[in-house]
């Protein structure tokens, strides 16, 4: 099958929206609290230099503010560029995900910095991978948010149908392994399941409209929040045993993220979405912090001192997802 839409366009769009740069900077208050969680994000958090699964995440809300708003803060580039471009690979497992999630801020960082060695290793460690031919890597549902958009905005980016081809098929081994076909869910813990629709729903905007693989994830995604929706709670919340700011910034990006792509339903859904950013918002504190964090797919309840770069990153591509969605913005 062909690729037939522009790639570059596509290639962006699976973690950035796109907006003409005199119509970003607006007065709105969704891009003034991503404006500000950001902000705080990089003066007050742990751990910044790292480059880890966690950084990344947040590197990619961090762009999506800056091509929401118009505003930078000057820290994903000098974070990329100290990591030397590298994926954070380890010798004894070269194809885990959680190291291909540092390729997705290179791919979003490469608009403003298109030199070639921002995405070779990039390219090189996911073109061995596909070589390898071993789908079953992907252990875990949070693989599909880790990998599944790298491998697919390089695969549409480079008009490569075998890399296309390759995470297709993992994402199908690990749906085999890990799916509920019955409940829609990854997981009985939110935050799983938040990581896999997250994931789908990226994957899904990096996609040709046309494109069957889109169709598939697109579909999945729709199971998973049918059933998601009732799992709401009544203060607006996603948690296995609590509130868990983290699953309702990865939920709430990916039930806009699917109304914006036109494949889950405005008036049905856009409730839930405006009700989980409702509750986000509570969890910021006065500084901007984002508490209600709970560990990564813990079953230990999260607390309001609790934060992570990883949520805050979610936190920051739901507004971006949001934005569309509000009047004003």
């Amino acid at each position: 099958m062909r690729l037939r839409t522009p790639i570059f366009t596509v290639a962006l769009a699976g973690s950035l929206l796109i907006v003409p740069a005199a119509a970003q900077a607006v007065p709105c208050a969704v891009t003034d609290t991503m404006i500000k969680a950001s902000a705080t994000w990089v003066t007050k958090g742990t751990d910044l230099a790292a480059n880890n699964w966690s950084n990344a995440s947040f590197h990619v809300g961090n762009l999506a503010q800056v091509r929401t708003t118009g505003i930078s803060n000057h820290k994903t580039w000098p974070w990329v560029q100290a990591n030397k471009y590298l994926l954070p690979l380890d010798p004894a497992n070269p194809y885990a995900p959680d190291a291909q999630s540092t390729g997705e801020p290179y791919l979003d960082v490469a608009y403003f910095h298109p030199e070639p060695e921002v995405l070779q290793p990039l390219r090189d460690t996911l073109r061995a991978q596909v070589k390898d031919g071993r789908t079953d890597y992907w252990k875990s549902p949070d693989a599909l948010n880790m990998a599944l958009p790298s491998f697919t905005r390089v695969a549409v980016a480079d008009q490569d149908q075998a890399m296309l081809d390759y995470s297709f098929k993992s994402y199908r081994s690990l749906k085999a392994r890990t799916f509920n076909e019955f409940t829609g869910l990854w997981s009985l813990n939110a935050q799983t399941t938040g990581w896999a629709v997250q994931g789908l729903a990226k994957a899904m905007l990096a996609l040709p409209a046309d494109h069957p693989y889109r169709a598939e994830y697109a579909k999945t995604l729709r199971k998973s929040v049918q059933t998601l929706k009732f799992l709401q709670r009544h203060d607006g919340f996603w948690g296995s045993t609590g509130k868990d700011s983290a699953a309702t910034a990865m939920i709430t990006y990916a039930i806009a993220a699917g109304i914006n792509a036109g494949v889950l339903d405005r008036e049905t859904y856009l409730p839930h979405v405006q009700k989980g950013w409702q509750a986000l918002l509570t969890a910021l504190d006065a500084d901007g912090t984002l508490g209600w964090v709970a560990a990564r797919n813990s079953w230990k309840p999260a607390s309001a001192g609790d934060t992570g770069g990883f949520a805050v990153g979610s936190f920051l591509i739901a507004g971006q997802q949001l934005v569309p969605l509000t009047p004003g913005c």
